[in-house]
């Protein structure tokens, strides 16, 4: 079996080790020219069950360099209100398949760390400057795959790991569209400095995550990374050091019509007076921001996914479920498609599945915990622009009821359901956001 995978990011290249690791031939075709041009990006968060797919699809090397560089976090989340008073401190935690409970441990790594690790050890197998442009079905069920420089590739199994702007699902599956979901995120960054370090809660400043929730119609996210003093070149290549990194939600209607054009010092001005009654910790935060890395993101999901009629061509990642930046949600769902993807088509190299029912196990699974994860994140982030009085106000009472009654908090967040079934993952969650709007 002979498997070509498009794009080389986190959910392409974890398959690409677990493929190889399993014997099983594999080629990943990467439209940038190499590792270095690939968008740096913030840190993100690998939760435990990403964890568990690195580990079993990496060779041990890259799962030990991993876990040196990455940073131990734990599972806590915050909420606070616009002058940092607590609402909520919640720990998540996971229910092992012996009925134990035990605590999760996030870990924090700058997401250029986390792709140079899995890029490693796949020289022989990522083809770069391979831009896909389109794939037929040929004779004997293969698949020939076209790229725009006029070369073609021929294969038994497509993977599209191309991005939420994915080609492959465009082909595959042009009904599935992205959405706008009416909120845009404006990201920036201050470095700690110590002055900025004795302003700041120490909360802020462990790398946990930390959510503001003010009674206006906006929200932010807080946390302390470890990045790249220089964002555009190589990390490895530069000097590190601690970051505040701030992600401000809003309404993307309430931002004036000519945004785009603003100029990083205008965007970030304009934060500012938004907040101007919030803590003044916050304020000067953005004030102090790097200029040169702030951005404004629109924030766009997929659509619940519906079955479709499974064939040797499949998605995984953003390609098929993208969903909006919530505590790293995107990244370690495409890290359970990897994992999942890998078992499946183990079976199918060992004799033990046929192809195509190896790969429908693989979607109706996929589709189960994707949508969950694309729903909660959804709700998360309508939850923190929503521009409704009362929703505001309930949404924050039920934090302040559920930090007072733990059976509340209990409730409002579940442990997660870890169970392992004829050597596959499988995972029911509920989370807070998913109960609320």
């Amino acid at each position: 079996m002979n498997v070509g995978i498009i794009g080389s990011g986190i959910g392409g290249a974890c398959l690409a080790h677990g493929l190889r690791k399993n014997g099983i031939k594999v080629k990943v075709y990467e439209r940038s020219s190499s590792t270095l041009s690939i968008p740096s990006g913030y840190g993100i968060y690998i939760d435990t069950f990403g964890q568990q797919a690195m580990q079993e699809c990496l060779p041990d090397t890259n799962w030990q360099a991993f876990k040196k560089i990455s940073k131990s976090v734990g599972g806590q989340i915050r909420f606070y209100d616009e002058h940092l008073h607590l609402l909520l401190s919640a720990q998540s935690d996971i229910r092992q398949k012996d009925g134990q409970i035990t605590s999760e441990n996030r870990m924090l790594i700058n997401r250029s760390d986390l792709i140079e690790i899995l890029h490693e050890g796949l020289s022989d197998t990522i083809q770069w400057n391979k831009t896909f442009e389109r794939y037929e079905h040929i004779k004997n069920n293969s698949i020939k795959l076209f790229f725009t420089d006029g070369s073609h590739e021929d294969v038994d199994v497509l993977i599209g790991a191309d991005g939420s702007n994915s080609k492959v699902r465009k082909q595959y599956l042009p009904a599935i569209e992205r959405l706008d979901t009416g909120a845009t995120l404006t990201i920036g960054r201050s470095r700690l400095t110590p002055t900025l370090a004795t302003l700041l809660p120490s909360y802020m400043q462990d790398g946990s995550p930390n959510n503001i929730v003010p009674k206006s119609s906006d929200g932010m996210f807080i946390s302390q990374w470890c990045a790249p003093v220089n964002s555009r070149v190589k990390t490895t290549s530069t000097e590190n050091d601690n970051f505040i990194v701030w992600a401000y939600a809003a309404a993307t209607n309430s931002y004036p019509d000519t945004i785009t054009d603003f100029s990083a010092e205008s965007l970030c001005a304009l934060i500012r007076s938004r907040v101007t009654s919030w803590d003044q910790t916050l304020y000067t935060l953005i004030k102090q921001s790097d200029m040169e890395n702030i951005s404004m993101l629109p924030i766009r999901s997929m659509v619940h996914l519906l079955p479709w009629r499974s064939s040797s061509v499949t998605l995984l990642g953003d390609a098929i479920h993208n969903m909006p930046p919530v505590m790293g949600m995107g990244a370690n769902t495409a890290l359970r498609d990897s994992l999942l993807l890998t078992q499946e088509l183990t079976r199918v190299a060992s004799g033990h599945e046929d192809l195509i029912k190896a790969i429908s196990d693989y979607e109706q699974q996929m589709r189960i915990y994707a949508n969950e994860a694309v729903e909660i994140s959804l709700r998360a982030t309508l939850n923190t622009t929503n521009s409704s009085i009362i929703k505001r106000i309930l949404f924050r009472t039920a934090l302040r009821v559920a930090q007072a009654l733990p059976p509340v908090k209990r409730r409002l967040f579940p442990s997660k359901k870890y169970v392992q079934h004829q050597g596959k993952i499988k995972l029911g969650t509920t989370n807070f956001f998913s109960s609320t709007q």
